[in-house]
């Protein structure tokens, strides 16, 4: 709601910052850290692919100060893991000799 308002109205200075309050205040007394379910589920699942995305681009990084700049097919690999493989295969790297022993 509060974004219609934003597209629609423009309001004076001090009007606006008034609006904000009240509305900041009136979430709060509502214990309403989200306005619907479909928004927390997608700011949610945001983070989860955001802290992938982190991941991958950590052990891309490795990888190239370790063994050098990766393939595309290696990229591509690493931009389609889950967490949990590229946590596993960041662990690898720290021990492994090759690029081929960190994605068995």
């Amino acid at each position: 709601m509060a974004r219609i308002f934003d597209w629609m109205l423009r309001l004076p200075e001090d009007l606006e910052q008034k609006f904000k309050r009240e509305l900041i205040a009136f979430e709060e007394q509502a214990k309403m850290p989200y306005v619907t379910s479909i928004e927390r589920l997608g700011r949610q699942e945001g983070r989860e692919e955001g802290r992938q995305q982190g991941e991958a681009r950590v052990l891309l990084r490795l990888i190239t100060l370790k063994f050098g700049s990766p393939s595309e097919t290696v990229r591509e690999q690493i931009a389609t893991a889950d967490s949990e493989t590229l946590l596993r295969w960041s662990e690898r790297i720290l021990t492994a000799q090759t690029l081929d022993e960190v994605l068995r």
